[in-house]
């Protein structure tokens, strides 16, 4: 029988509080691991808006998600050696086992010794763009997010979608891209009116509406597909020779799987203390799935919940060690 791996600590989250929360707890000493239903650190403000200014955190005038996510992993990159990161993985159980929590995804189990919920809104996961073959060519040729709208650099590429992240995508790989299509099923878009005119301005940009993806297939003796199109209420159709797809679509959250979990839910929310404990001894919540009076949704916020917790934690497995919170200037001394 394989030998559980117990760490002292799993945060279920990489968003923002999940990630400051890491760093704090490397500078309590506690292994840590991380686990995430996307593939990348950064939760909401990556996932959702990766090149949007954020405004409201303190000592940082202007901060894209994309940025705010770099400096938190630059953050918690000292203490490497005891973080280990889990991603594509959605916690569907956890357990308390006595003396330990077993926690279970869908294809993993995960073990520690106290839990702390960083989940923000819930479990995200791209919207499918529903065309054939969808799955043969995730990850290689069609893609959910623009992490590096460089990767895109002189290629032939196409958007779908209508909203704003689908238009904010377009504007910011139209900048790289040979040749940029932006599909929508309706002739009019969701997103912003001037996120529209600046790519109607933009001479290597087509707008094809009102047309839906209907299927990736293999280019022969290329490294190109190609992206057969439909026309709506008609028998037209298209296909464009491409070499990335961009599905646009947005992301949905599965905000009701904790509720399975053997602790306290108020609605989409989860009840703490003064501690960011939750009902359940070891386990505890920040960030914006947790609930208490005078709680406010906002990224600072979970910034100053994580020490909270994270000094509760360390107490709760270590009662020898203070409740008082541990400085970084005292830690990291030159």
């Amino acid at each position: 029988m394989t030998e559980k791996k117990i760490k002292d600590l799993t945060i279920i989250g990489a968003g923002p509080s999940g990630l400051f929360a890491a760093f704090y707890a490397g500078m309590r000493q506690l292994s840590v691991q991380i686990i995430d239903s996307l593939a990348q650190v950064g939760g909401q403000p990556h996932a959702l808006y990766p090149d949007k200014a954020i405004f409201d955190i303190g000592a940082l005038p202007q901060i894209t998600g994309k940025e705010l996510s770099q400096a938190l992993m630059e953050q918690v990159k000292p203490f490497a050696s005891t973080t280990s990161f889990h991603f594509n993985h959605d916690i569907t159980e956890i357990n308390d086992a006595g003396n330990y929590f077993s926690l279970r995804s869908q294809k993993a189990h995960f073990y520690s010794r106290a839990v702390l919920i960083a989940a923000g809104g819930g479990a995200f996961r791209p919207r499918s763009a529903n065309i054939k073959n969808e799955a043969e060519f995730e990850g290689d040729k069609l893609f959910y997010t623009v992490n590096q709208a460089q990767d895109f650099q002189d290629k032939e590429v196409a958007i779908l979608g209508g909203g704003d992240t689908a238009l904010d995508n377009a504007l910011l790989v139209s900048q790289y891209a040979k040749k940029l299509y932006l599909v929508h099923r309706r002739d009019k878009f969701r997103g912003h009116e001037f996120s529209q005119a600046q790519l109607k301005a933009k001479s290597n940009v087509e707008i094809i509406t009102p047309y839906q993806a209907k299927a990736i297939r293999p280019l022969q003796g290329s490294q190109q597909v190609e992206l057969l199109l439909a026309k709506s209420r008609s028998q037209e159709s298209r296909a464009l020779q491409l070499d990335s797809i961009i599905s646009s679509y947005g992301f949905q959250a599965n905000i009701n799987a904790f509720k399975s979990w053997p602790i306290e839910s108020i609605g989409q929310r989860i009840p703490v203390n003064e501690h960011m404990q939750t009902s359940l001894a070891g386990v505890y919540a920040i960030g914006d799935i947790c609930t208490y009076t005078g709680k406010t949704q906002l990224i600072a916020s979970g910034f100053g919940e994580a020490p909270t917790a994270i000094n509760a934690i360390t107490h709760y497995l270590y009662p020898e060690e203070k409740l008082a919170p541990l400085h970084s200037t005292t830690y990291f001394k030159k």
